[in-house]
């Protein structure tokens, strides 16, 4: 996914009482069309302790992928070939149109690290723990989440946040490509080998749900 528009973000953190948190991303700015990852970082204040997290992002920036035209853009052509372009990728390259895919739906995961050797993990990890689904807007989706056990628990807690794009084809999305029975039981496989074994004319094109995920929000409970 690509940042459109150099990042001045604003943050706004909620606490026990009245605080602000020193929150601090990097890289402090981006340049426009860039790939770029962000790390925040969120401590706690020494008096109060964060409980909500709520991130603004200025409206001229857009987190987002583009639909792909068809065949592969002049340049590549003049650089490979017209024929080698065919042996390497088929005449399909990174071709993008100013047409934008839809973010369907925001997930967020909540890991709680265990706090003594013989706790269980499986409530420990939630995948996803809070779901959120976006409009139909091809324009972006923005969310905000807080997390009021945080504080009644008194313990770390780490949270992933992912964007979900609309399905698109891709390469081996599909597995083993499974022949099921009524009863949802995988009877037979048609694997893509990428050789003899798979005929040529099969692109082994399966509908799939790409995704960006953030880096890692991790919380510590004022000790």
């Amino acid at each position: 996914m690509t940042m459109l528009k150099p990042i001045a973000f604003a943050t706004m953190l909620a606490v026990a009482i009245p605080a602000s948190a020193h929150v601090t991303v990097w890289p402090r700015e981006s340049v426009e069309g860039a790939r770029e990852k962000y790390d925040i970082r969120v401590p706690n204040e020494k008096q109060a302790d964060t409980i909500r997290v709520e991130l603004r992002f200025p409206g001229g920036l857009k987190v987002t992928s583009f639909e792909q035209k068809p065949g592969c853009p002049e340049d590549s052509s003049k650089a490979l070939g017209a024929e080698r372009l065919k042996l390497l990728c088929h005449d399909e390259c990174y071709n993008p149109s100013d047409d934008r895919r839809r973010i369907t739906r925001i997930e967020v995961v909540r890991v709680r690290p265990q706090v003594r050797p013989n706790e269980p993990i499986r409530e420990l990890v939630e995948d996803p723990w809070r779901r959120f689904d976006c409009p139909n807007d091809r324009a972006g989706c923005t969310v905000e989440f807080e997390d009021p056990s945080f504080l009644l628990n008194g313990r770390p807690a780490t949270y992933y946040v992912r964007a979900i794009q609309e399905p698109t084809p891709a390469v081996n999305a599909g597995g083993l490509r499974c022949e099921r029975d009524a009863e949802g039981n995988c009877t037979k496989v048609h694997p893509c080998y990428g050789d003899y074994r798979t005929p040529f004319d099969d692109d082994c094109l399966t509908p799939n749900e790409e995704r960006a995920w953030s880096s890692p929000i991790y919380l510590t409970p004022a000790s």
